[in-house]
């Protein structure tokens, strides 16, 4: 409730400061320019303050058949590492039922030894699946879904979209932009309708989506139904974050259910929900990025390069040999 004073000018001024404190009483100056251009900075600073960080932590999947005749859950041991551009990806898929470890993997992307290694239990010694990925963007997609969708990248993603090709998008449109009080918080509440473009589909999604405009518009919750050939995908989700002094955005707990409707009638739905155990923006040795730290060969070794020398002296010896008979060839025409 907004309190009387008799003094005019007395009144003025304490309302003014009222309504700043109640941000959802503030007048809306957002455009969808402003916001674009907000964002835009964000990111740049986000990526900029983002050069190394550590997050490790547990995923859990639970799907659940509506009609009650399935449920499955499994979990995943998520340990990222990202240093200066290079991203080195360690998951462990658990087998709940028998409580051991079923597929353990480490990918390094991002540095001119790129490499992927697998094992199918912790006794078991790593082995190389891949010393050269040609595309590492395709190879981290590969492995984004839903591993890092749902945890690393969080603060930018809506249920492993991308926020800024979707912003970008000509087929983006902006319905409505508001700041909003979210239980004490400010935050920036984008309302949006896209038109995804998909390969043989027709998607349209539509929805909102809550930004954290001080924490660098990481995202804190949405909810979009994504239409695709007439049925209804509908995915909500929420994040909790810890700040480091550069404000980066590190996902603590991150929660998103995707319910899948046909008809009108739900059909099944799943939950994707990521704990962290250890969060850091501590320098990494380099070390951790190399073949070495897996005891597995000489790191300065290039990839894919043969360590047997012996094919290479048996071919010069062969060309040796071969101009030796041509020059007595010829001397002995010659004679």
């Amino acid at each position: 409730m907004i309190p009387r004073f008799h003094h005019p000018l007395c009144a003025a001024l304490l309302l003014l400061f009222w309504v700043a404190d109640h941000p959802c009483f503030a007048v809306d100056d957002l455009s969808p320019e402003k916001f674009l251009q907000e964002y835009r900075e964000a990111v740049k600073q986000y990526q900029t303050a983002n050069s190394i960080i550590h997050i490790e932590g547990t995923m859990s999947q639970y799907r659940t058949d509506q009609s009650g005749s399935s449920e499955s859950r499994d979990e995943t041991h998520i340990a990222y590492s990202l240093v200066n551009g290079r991203e080195r990806i360690i998951l462990e898929e658990k087998d709940l039922e028998n409580q051991k470890i079923s597929v353990g993997s480490v990918t390094v992307l991002g540095c001119d030894r790129n490499f992927s290694l697998v094992r199918n239990s912790p006794k078991e010694a790593y082995r190389i699946q891949e010393l050269v990925i040609p595309d590492s963007k395709a190879k981290r997609s590969q492995l984004a879904s839903p591993y890092l969708t749902f945890s690393v990248d969080t603060p930018y993603t809506l249920a492993g979209l991308p926020v800024s090709l979707m912003i970008e998008s000509s087929e983006f449109r902006f319905i409505k932009i508001e700041r909003i009080n979210k239980n004490g918080n400010t935050r920036v509440q984008v309302e949006f309708d896209y038109d995804r473009s998909r390969p043989g589909k027709t998607s349209r999604i539509r929805g909102w989506v809550n930004f954290d405009p001080k924490n660098k518009y990481s995202v804190c919750e949405y909810n979009f139904t994504d239409t695709v050939d007439g049925a209804n995908y509908n995915y909500q989700g929420n994040s909790i974050y810890e700040f480091d002094e550069n404000q980066v955005s590190l996902p603590q707990e991150v929660v998103c259910v995707e319910t899948f409707f046909q008809s009108s009638k739900e059909i099944w739905k799943k939950e994707y929900r990521f704990q962290a155990e250890r969060l850091s923006t501590d320098p990494i040795p380099d070390s951790e990025f190399t073949l070495a730290a897996y005891g597995l060969g000489d790191v300065e070794q290039p990839p894919g390069a043969p360590t047997n020398t012996l094919p290479y002296w048996a071919f010069g010896f062969a060309a040796v040999a071969l101009g030796i008979s041509v020059v007595l060839k010829r001397m002995a025409r010659q004679a």
